[in-house]
């Protein structure tokens, strides 16, 4: 369930010229994430099938699709969170938001907005760290360093930041985000 924040309250010039600022910047990262995750579901399904037919049909196994599965099953996972996230469309507890006044309908996204940016910003760092760490760990079949399945973490969720932040900016109501963050 996604709610219009910017039809709620009439807002000041500075504050709209925010939220279209917001609203282009998202709309252009749309794009740059989408893509990437829709050729990571085609790259899957094409190494997965690979895997499968050398198996089974010639009996002869590609011994890293395995490997490389799994890389681009944690890629795909995040860049499809920071698309979910994007579209509003990840799990929430519409049930009841949807039985609140538009107003309080309003305030219940901003909170929900600036929990997952809390969320997030926990986990960057940490995220961040573990990939700084697998560095110096080699995938037994590819022979490549672990990092590139490991950045995906902190890839993923500084993307989910930046969505998190721009969906919090397009706020119509400044008093509805500030109260939203302090809760978090």
């Amino acid at each position: 369930m996604h709610i219009d924040i910017a039809t709620e309250t009439p807002a000041l010039p500075a504050a709209s010229a925010k939220r279209a600022w917001a609203r282009s910047l998202d709309k252009a990262l749309g794009p740059l994430v989408e893509i990437p995750a829709a050729l990571l579901v085609v790259a899957e399904v094409v190494v997965l099938l690979a895997g499968v037919v050398s198996r089974y049909v010639f009996h002869a196994p590609i011994v890293w699709s395995d490997e490389l599965a799994s890389i681009l099953f944690l890629w795909l996972a995040m860049l499809g969170s920071v698309v979910a996230y994007r579209r509003a469309e990840h799990m929430r507890m519409t049930a009841l938001v949807s039985m609140a006044s538009p107003r309080t309908q309003a305030f219940l996204e901003a909170v929900a907005l600036a929990a997952g940016l809390a969320f997030v910003v926990m986990l960057l760092h940490p995220a961040y760290e573990f990939a700084h760490e697998e560095i110096f760990v080699q995938t037994p079949a590819l022979e490549i360093t672990n990092a590139w399945r490991a950045a995906a973490l902190p890839v993923g969720f500084a993307l989910m930041l930046v969505v998190a932040a721009l969906r919090l900016i397009e706020c119509a109501d400044w008093r509805h985000a500030a109260g939203a963050v302090a809760l978090s």
